[in-house]
C-alpha cells in the first residue's frame, strides 16, 4: 500500500472539508501506521491535523461505536475506515445501526472493489440524505509512483421510506509522495451545492403528520385530503389547511410522495401523542399543522419555519346598562379651571349687581331701570351668559356695558372649546368597557362561552397562571352543567352580536371571518377584546435529529423569498379586525344621554321642592296664628 501517497490524499480532502480532526480504523502494520504519521506531522499542507489511529484487528465488539471510540466537541469529525481489512464490514454495520452516517461525521471509506461492488455492499445501510460520506476507490499507475483516487458521493434520501443508495462521481486525484492534483472530474457535483444535488426525493414516501379538528377521523384517508386542499370557506380549520397548502408546495419543490398520517389533536400531553407525538416518536418525518414551540417540545423537535400566529381572544359588545359617561361632559376642563371659571362669573354677577344699584341710586332718571335687579338675579344673568343666552335687562351705563361685553367675550370663548371637545368626545369611537384583563373579566357577571377547540381544553388544563384559575373556577365550573357553554365558532358570534355582555372566546384566524360576515363596519369598532392566553408564533416542525433539516430549510426558506408564503398566510389567516369609523356617523348613545336626563329630573324635583316650601312659607306669614 502507498501510505504516503494515501496521507497526502487523506490531507488534502481534510483542507478542502475544512476538518481538523479524524480517527483511522485500519488495519496497518506497525511500521505502515508509523509511516503514515510521519508524513501527517510534515504534511504537505501547512496545517495542523489531529489524528487518532484505532487497530481493527482484534477488535471483536463494536458495541457503543460512538462513546468509545468517536467522542468528540467538534461540529464534524473525520473518520477514515480501510474498508479492505476484516472487521470494516461489521464496524460499518453497527454504524449503520446507531444511524451514524450523517452530517456530523466525515466518512473516508478507503477501498480498492468497483463503483457496483461497493454499491451491493452498502445499500443495506442505513445512511441519511444529510450523511457526509465517501468511497475513495484507489487505481495504482504502473508508470510512476502516483496513485489515483476516485471519489464518490454516497446518501441515501431515507431508507426505512423507500430511499434506494446513490452513488455520484466527484472526481479524480493524482498523488504521488509530494503532493496531489485533481485531474479530472466525474460530473458536475462540483458545480452545485450538498442539497443542491440532493434536492429531488423522488424515490421515497415522506410521512406527514396532519391534524383535523373539523372532520371525523372515521372518513377515508381521501375525504380528508379533499376536505384540506379546498380552497372555500378559509374560517374551518384553517391554521391546519394554511400547513397542509404550504407542505403540497414542498412536495412539489421535491418532487415526492407523502403519507399523511391523521390525528384529531396536537398533543395528549406536551409531547406524547397527536401530530407532535409522531414526530417526537419519529413515525412521522414532518408536520404539515404548525404547532407552538414549547419549552418541553423543543427538547425533541427543531422548528423550521414560522407557521401561523397564534392568538386567542375574548370578544364581547359593551353592556347597554354598563358604564354610564356622564364625566364627559366634565373632561374638558380641569377641576380648577371650572372653579376659576365658577368664581369670574360670580364676580361678574356681583359688578353687575353694583353697576344696576349705581345706576338706579346715582344716575340720571332717564338711565335707571323700572326696579333693581336682585343679587340673585345678576348672578342668574352671568350664568345664562356663560349658556350664551341673552338678557332682558341691559346697564345704560358705558362702564356696565364693558362689563357685559368681557362677560359676553369670556363665555364666548369657553362655550367654542367646550362644544369641540365635548362634540369630538361624544362623535369618537364608541364606549369601551373597562374590562382589559382575563382577571377583570373572570370578576365581572358577565357570562362566557368558549369555542371547543383542543388546545384551548388543554390551555385550561394546563395553566398555572392565577387569573386562568379563577377564570376557570368563577366561568366554566360554575357553567359546567350547561350545553351551551362550548359553542361552535358561528353560534358564538352571533350571540355576541345580538346579546351585548356576552363573552365569547375563539381563535382569531378562524373566528374573525365570522365577525366580519355577520357584524357591521359600526358593530365591529364596538367589540371589545381581552387576549385570552399570551400571544405565540406557530412553526412546522421536525425531528430534533432529523436528516431532513437542512434540507427543508432551504425549500422553506425559497418558498418565503419567492412571496408564496405570503400569500398563503394572507389568505388563510386572519390576524386582526378593522375597525373603519370613517364610513359611518356614530350617533350618541343612552349612555351620554341619560346623565343629563338624569340631572333634569332631579332638577325639576329640586324645583318643586322649593316651590312647595314656598308656598308654605308664604302660607305661614299669611296666616292668622303669625298675626294675633
Amino acid at each position: 500500500m502507498q501510505l504516503v501517497q494515501l496521507a497526502n490524499f487523506v490531507l488534502d480532502n481534510l483542507v478542502q472539508s475544512r476538518i481538523g480532526f479524524i480517527v483511522f480504523f485500519h488495519c496497518w502494520q506497525r511500521d505502515e501506521s508509523l509511516q503514515f504519521a510521519q508524513q501527517f506531522i510534515k504534511p504537505i499542507h501547512p496545517i495542523l491535523v489531529y489524528h487518532q489511529f484505532v487497530q481493527m484487528k482484534g477488535v471483536q465488539d463494536w458495541s457503543n461505536l460512538e462513546l468509545s471510540y468517536m467522542g468528540h466537541l467538534q461540529p464534524t469529525l473525520g473518520i477514515y475506515v480501510d474498508i479492505k481489512c476484516d472487521q470494516a464490514q461489521e464496524l460499518l454495520e453497527e454504524a449503520s445501526r446507531a444511524q451514524l452516517y450523517n452530517q456530523h461525521y466525515h466518512w473516508l471509506l478507503h477501498g480498492n472493489q468497483s463503483v457496483s461492488e461497493f454499491y451491493v455492499m452498502f445499500a443495506p445501510f442505513n445512511i441519511s440524505i444529510d450523511a457526509d460520506v465517501s468511497y475513495v476507490r484507489e487505481e495504482f499507475q504502473d508508470t510512476n509512483s502516483s496513485v489515483l483516487y476516485a471519489v464518490y458521493d454516497v446518501y441515501n434520501n431515507g431508507k426505512i421510506i423507500g430511499g434506494q443508495l446513490n452513488m455520484t462521481g466527484s472526481h479524480e486525484m493524482a498523488c504521488d509522495p509530494n503532493e496531489c492534483q485533481k485531474i479530472r472530474y466525474l460530473s458536475s457535483l462540483q458545480k452545485r451545492s450538498k442539497y443542491g444535488n440532493r434536492e429531488q426525493l423522488t424515490d421515497v414516501v415522506l410521512r406527514v403528520a396532519t391534524v383535523v379538528t373539523q372532520r371525523p377521523l372515521t372518513l377515508s384517508e381521501d375525504e380528508l385530503i379533499r376536505f384540506l386542499s379546498q380552497e372555500n370557506e378559509t374560517h374551518i380549520d384553517s391554521l391546519v389547511r394554511f400547513g397542509f397548502h404550504l407542505t403540497l408546495i414542498l412536495r412539489d419543490q421535491l418532487h415526492c410522495k407523502m403519507k399523511f398520517i391523521f390525528s384529531d389533536s396536537w398533543s395528549k400531553s406536551d409531547v406524547v401523542g397527536g401530530s407532535v407525538g409522531a414526530i417526537v416518536d419519529q413515525t412521522a418525518d414532518i408536520t404539515a399543522t404548525p404547532s407552538l414551540a414549547t419549552e418541553g417540545r423543543l427538547k425533541y423537535l427543531s422548528a423550521i419555519i414560522e407557521t401561523g400566529y397564534f392568538r386567542s381572544v375574548c370578544i364581547f359588545r359593551t353592556p347597554h346598562h354598563a358604564g354610564l359617561r356622564g364625566d364627559v361632559f366634565l373632561q374638558p376642563f380641569s377641576p380648577l379651571v371650572w372653579y376659576l371659571f365658577g368664581g369670574v362669573l360670580s364676580l361678574i354677577g356681583i359688578l353687575l349687581w353694583i353697576t344696576f344699584y349705581m345706576e338706579c341710586k346715582r344716575m340720571r332718571k332717564r338711565w335707571r331701570l323700572d326696579y333693581l335687579p336682585s343679587l340673585l338675579s345678576t348672578f342668574l344673568i352671568s350664568f345664562g351668559a356663560a349658556c350664551i343666552q341673552s338678557s332682558s335687562l341691559i346697564p345704560r351705563s358705558a362702564g356696565g356695558r364693558l362689563i357685559y361685553f368681557a362677560l359676553f367675550l369670556i363665555s364666548f370663548i369657553m362655550y367654542n372649546y367646550y362644544t369641540s371637545v365635548v362634540v369630538s368626545s361624544l362623535l369618537s369611537s364608541p364606549v369601551k368597557s373597562k374590562i382589559k384583563t382575563m382577571q377583570q373579566l373572570a370578576e365581572s357577571p358577565l357570562t362566557v362561552g368558549l369555542e371547543p377547540l383542543p388546545f384551548t381544553k388543554s390551555y385550561l388544563n394546563y395553566s398555572r397562571l392565577p387569573e386562568i384559575h379563577l377564570f376557570i373556577k368563577r366561568k366554566i365550573e360554575t357553567q359546567a352543567m350547561n350545553p351551551e357553554l362550548w359553542l361552535p365558532a358561528e353560534q358564538g358570534v352571533l350571540r355576541v352580536r345580538d346579546n351585548p355582555g356576552y363573552v365569547y372566546v375563539f381563535e382569531t384566524s378562524s373566528g374573525y371571518a365570522y365577525v366580519e360576515r355577520y357584524f357591521t363596519a359600526q358593530e365591529i369598532c364596538d367589540l371589545n377584546e381581552v387576549l385570552f392566553r399570551p400571544e405565540q408564533l406557530f412553526y412546522t416542525h421536525l425531528h430534533r435529529n432529523s436528516s431532513y433539516k437542512e434540507l427543508f430549510r432551504l425549500r422553506f426558506l425559497r418558498i418565503l423569498e419567492t412571496g408564496v408564503y405570503r400569500k398563503q398566510r394572507s389568505y388563510w389567516v386572519h390576524m386582526k379586525l378593522h375597525c373603519v369609523a370613517q364610513n359611518f356617523v356614530i350617533t350618541v348613545g343612552m349612555e351620554y344621554v341619560a346623565p343629563l336626563l338624569l340631572m333634569l329630573i332631579c332638577a325639576d324635583i329640586l324645583v318643586v321642592i322649593i316651590l312647595l316650601v314656598e308656598l308654605a312659607w308664604k302660607r305661614f306669614l299669611t296666616s292668622p296664628a303669625f298675626h294675633p
